[in-house]
């Protein structure tokens, strides 16, 4: 019987679930998944240029876990785009996000969030505003918004 896996830390939260070719006859395209920290293998190793032992470091994994990790999200994403398939991503019981440091812009106080609130959920529990930022982005390359509850 095989081991249950360990608990991968993830950073980066995706704003988007399914990638895929647009066209007429969209819902007869087939789907694949790619999970959560498989997209984080990925952004690490190839966007922000982890090497492995850095990126496992920071996934808390083995390197060769990583490894194992980072091909087959590449193979997934290489199946999709020369197939013409829909890449969903999925969520897996053995994802831990690495909780989010962030700071309201108005009264400038600071805390850490709780896992499983959402986005557009978050007020500050000082002034009770909206308006908060991330203290620290995903990585050098991210482009999500740094306002956490920003509208699309």
């Amino acid at each position: 019987m095989a081991r249950p896996p360990k608990k991968r830390k993830v950073k980066h939260r995706p704003r988007f679930f399914e990638f895929g070719p647009y066209c007429n006859f969209y819902e007869h395209i087939r789907s694949i998944n790619l999970s959560v920290d498989q997209l984080e293998a990925m952004r690490l190793a190839d966007l922000e240029g982890y090497s492995q032992e850095e990126a496992a470091e920071v996934m808390h994994v083995s390197r060769q876990t990583f490894g194992r990790i980072v091909e087959q999200a590449r193979k997934i994403v290489t199946d999709a785009l020369v197939n013409g398939k829909r890449i969903t991503i999925t969520y897996d019981d053995y994802i831990e996000f690495i909780p989010r440091e962030v700071k309201c812009i108005e009264c400038g106080y600071e805390w850490v969030l709780a896992d499983g609130i959402e986005d557009k959920d978050i007020v500050c529990p000082s002034c009770g505003k909206s308006e908060v930022i991330k203290r620290q982005r995903c990585g050098v390359y991210c482009q999500c918004p740094l306002r956490v509850n920003s509208k699309i």
